[in-house]
């Protein structure tokens, strides 16, 4: 049956915004351009959890371990407390990514490695440097089987993609197995710039979440949700 993990942490108010929590069984995508802010809304998450005593796999295409420490502390979530505890298992892909030969052959593998899939939630940030260049209906169904088989156990899977980063049938596959879509966006708002997360849909959402969540992100404070509204 399925349960809320809670995400709540000191003077932060994305938990009652997105219905108090995220449902296990989760299948989450979380879209946006390039700088509106994928993978910062994801390491929010993950500190939450890891707050809430939920593990968490995070998976990087993009940092190295001493990249995503430094990038965590600086936003006030310091998190080696929980790599000693192996409450958080973070795996950097960064250097196994760097030719297409390897990326043709590296699902497969990244699939079979159960001690990344051992966790509460799976974070994947981002998804198109896993995926092959050349995407085919037997590797995709492959993997949303993987997916599901997950959902199923009644794990959270957070994926994180640009719209233009996999192919867009793929990419609407995607967005049609998961429970929970999100797209980021940077709009102009009372004259400055504004991140906001629209809600596009939460499937099996268990609280009232607000569809449109305009967010900023400070130094040591992290990730803060706005009161005013983004339109």
């Amino acid at each position: 049956m399925a349960h809320l993990l809670k995400i709540q942490i000191p003077n932060d108010e994305l938990h009652r915004r997105l219905g108090g929590g995220i449902p296990s069984g989760s299948i989450v995508l979380i879209e946006g351009e390039r700088g509106t802010g994928k993978s910062i809304f994801s390491q929010r998450l993950a500190y939450g959890f890891l707050r809430n005593d939920i593990s968490v796999s995070y998976v990087s295409t993009q940092l190295t371990t001493p990249e995503f420490i430094n990038q965590m502390e600086s936003l006030g979530y310091s998190v080696i407390p929980f790599l000693i505890k192996r409450k958080l298992l973070f795996v950097s892909l960064y250097p196994l990514l760097s030719s297409v030969s390897k990326r043709e052959k590296f699902l497969p593998r990244f699939l079979s490695e159960e001690r990344l899939w051992e966790k509460d939630v799976i974070i994947i940030d981002s998804l198109a440097p896993i995926l092959p260049p050349k995407l085919n209906e037997d590797t995709l169904r492959k993997f949303t089987e993987h997916l599901k088989k997950l959902s199923a156990l009644n794990k959270v899977i957070i994926l994180t993609s640009s719209p233009n980063g996999i192919e867009p049938s793929a990419l609407s596959v995607l967005e049609e197995i998961s429970t929970m879509l999100i797209r980021l966006q940077v709009k102009v708002f009372g004259g400055d710039l504004k991140n906001s997360a629209t809600i596009v849909k939460y499937n099996n959402a268990m609280g009232i979440f607000q569809k449109i969540i305009p967010f900023r992100v400070e130094p040591k404070a992290g990730f803060i949700v706005e009161i005013a509204a983004v339109v």
